[in-house]
């Protein structure tokens, strides 16, 4: 049976966040929602906003109204394949996609919001592209988005409010009000590459340098330079990071994500400071950037793991492979050695964000 109170899709909007949407709309959970209209699937155990299967369509567009072709486009499956190259797997983290790190019905992370667009909704709504990993400040207001509640910490879990709570705005474990939280204002060179990402994907090619390539070889080029920038933290008195430092990038151990989880997992203040450095280094172009390489004897294995292979429009410029030997495990000083510093901090930042979602 139709809804009595229909929800319309939203330009923009995420999946996820119209159905916790409607739920509210109807007077009830958006657990109890999505279990009256699929009964015996468990919808918030899988990443939602990725798309809904084709065989599950049919009863949520005879009760909502709205046409099946407008779920599709809301979905964020073609813009993923449209980014990887390829068709993408169900049961896999996607590139550039927050990653929910779901586990029953609670999540990690993987959400994101402008507060003064909350603010500014007539009814409010989270954003496909909040979904987005490249996504960390808010074009329109000039600030940081905002992938945790600030006063518990919590992550942004929509899909967990109750019906009492009546508009998705809000923490669903300590219900504060997000349209009345203070915000950070977003780094330009951050949002620069921000907005050109989104230019990327919708004329599906970019330039570099003198080359035209599509906007999957984009991105990878890019997945590719985050590499890079981590190495560099990792090891900042290696020729790497000396080369980086001659053409004035400045890459500190803050670039290193203490927690070392991939780029798609990290809270969205890393994100802000490595996409920072990203643009910068698309600024001086990869030609000037490889030609220091070359001066400072940059070894090839120092760039990217040997054991995947470099975008394809990378590897001519690839510097050669340096003389000087490697030093093998086997020459270091043997016996047991204490972790460092660093690896504790990574541990146990690991361990509270696993804490996070147990937390009643």
């Amino acid at each position: 049976m139709p809804w009595t109170l229909r929800v319309p899709l939203l330009a923009d909007e995420a999946l996820s966040s119209w159905l916790a949407k409607a739920a509210l709309r109807q007077g009830c959970d958006p657990l109890a929602l999505t279990g009256a209209i699929w009964p015996g699937w468990r919808v918030w155990t899988r990443d939602i906003d990725r798309g809904i299967p084709d065989a599950r369509l049919d009863p949520l567009v005879q009760v909502s109204g709205i046409p099946a072709s407008d779920f599709e486009q809301a979905a964020l499956r073609g813009v993923y394949e449209q980014i990887s190259g390829h068709p993408l797997a169900e049961n896999r983290s996607w590139p550039w996609l927050l990653a929910l790190g779901t586990r029953n019905r609670v999540h990690h992370g993987g959400q994101q919001f402008c507060s003064l667009c909350l603010t500014q909704d007539i009814t409010p709504y989270f954003r496909r592209a909040w979904r987005m990993a490249w996504h960390v400040g808010c074009p329109l207001h000039d600030v940081l988005l905002l992938d945790a509640c600030p006063t518990c910490h919590a992550p942004i879990e929509p899909h967990r409010l109750v019906a009492e709570d009546k508009h998705i705005a809000q923490c669903a474990r300590c219900k504060l009000d997000w349209r009345h939280v203070a915000c950070t204002p977003i780094s330009q060179d951050a949002l620069r590459f921000q907005q050109l990402a989104d230019e990327v994907l919708q004329r599906d090619h970019a330039v570099l340098g003198d080359k035209a390539i599509s906007a999957s070889e984009w991105f990878a080029v890019n997945a590719f330079l985050l590499g890079v920038i981590r190495r560099a933290s990792r090891w900042p008195a290696s020729e790497l990071t000396f080369a980086l430092q001659s053409l004035g990038i400045s890459v500190t151990e803050r670039l290193l994500p203490v927690t070392g989880l991939s780029f798609e997992l990290l809270p969205v203040s890393e994100r802000s400071a490595m996409l920072t450095t990203i643009q910068r280094m698309l600024d001086i172009g990869l030609d000037e950037m490889f030609e220091a390489f070359h001066r400072n004897e940059v070894m090839a294995t120092a760039l990217h793991d040997p054991r995947k292979s470099p975008p394809e429009v990378i590897r001519p410029m690839m510097v050669n492979g340096s003389p000087r030997q490697k030093t093998s495990r086997g020459d270091l000083q043997s016996g047991h050695q204490p972790k460092s510093e660093r690896a504790v901090r990574a541990a146990w930042a690991r361990l509270k964000r696993r804490m996070k979602t147990e937390m009643p």
